[in-house]
């Protein structure tokens, strides 16, 4: 039950971000996506560098 669980909550958390860009992507500039895809790149960095010092 636990790994259906969480097979069903990624597929969840994969199809409601990407359905919702879908739906507002034609409204966006290309700049916009440039931007949006630099902050979620430093984001990630941050969470990685962030466990990383966590480990020492």
């Amino acid at each position: 039950m636990m790994i259906v669980g969480v097979f069903a909550g990624s597929a969840l958390w994969w199809l409601l971000p990407s359905g919702g860009v879908h739906l507002v992507r034609h409204r966006l500039k290309p700049s916009i996506y440039t931007g949006i895809s630099r902050i979620a790149g430093m984001a990630l960095i941050g969470f990685a560098l962030w466990q990383l010092m966590s480990l020492l």
